[in-house]
């Protein structure tokens, strides 16, 4: 079976915003899938939840799950509360959070409940974080201790702020090689790293 990658975008944000069009790009057509989560600027965890619930269906070995920002406790949450034992190829979380951001209250619905981050440790082999030492939405230290609770490889990406359009962000080349990596282990015969990623630019 192909691979599949399912986005979650974050607060404001949509899948046409930020680095997002660029990573479908780089792979070859439906590989790639960024759901549009309900009301991004008034966002609530219920809706958000199940629309990405619904983006993702049931995971297996053959899924990587990414999470930007608000999309990240999302993605967690989704993960914490599938029925087990469940597996999980991969899971990258960009500028990611799971506690109350004393910058954005209004957030903090999204992280009120309790996470069970031992199911995502047993379900998801392969988890990585992405942050950067600039990071004014989220700290860089609210990252760091996501990427510690998840016992997960931290790149810290030098001036990277939080990853968005308005920062000049339109592209995130340091996934590809944890990406590749992912999608690289234990495959079928004869995939190989270049499974079904698009060299052309």
């Amino acid at each position: 079976m192909a691979p599949r990658i399912v986005v979650a975008h974050g607060y404001l944000a949509s899948p046409r915003k930020h680095w997002f069009p660029w990573l479908v790009e780089q792979f070859e057509p439906g590989v790639v899938r960024v759901p549009a989560l309900p009301n991004s600027r008034h966002p609530q965890p219920g809706p958000w939840l199940e629309t990405l619930q619904d983006a993702v269906g049931a995971v297996d070995d053959n899924t990587i799950l990414i999470g930007h920002s608000l999309g990240s406790i999302t993605t967690l949450r989704l993960l914490a509360e599938l029925p087990g034992p469940w597996t999980l190829r991969g899971l990258i979380l960009v500028a990611g959070f799971a506690q109350p951001l004393p910058n954005l209250p209004n957030l903090d619905p999204f992280t009120a409940a309790p996470l069970d981050v031992q199911a995502i440790l047993h379900g998801a082999r392969r988890r990585h974080v992405f942050g950067s030492d600039n990071d004014t939405t989220v700290a860089p230290p609210i990252t760091a201790a996501l990427a510690r609770s998840l016992k997960a490889p931290l790149t810290v990406i030098p001036g990277g702020g939080h990853f968005v359009e308005r920062q000049g962000c339109r592209s995130l080349p340091e996934l590809l090689p944890v990406l590749s990596g992912m999608l690289s282990t234990e495959l079928s015969a004869g995939h190989g790293d270049s499974l079904n990623m698009n060299t052309s630019e």
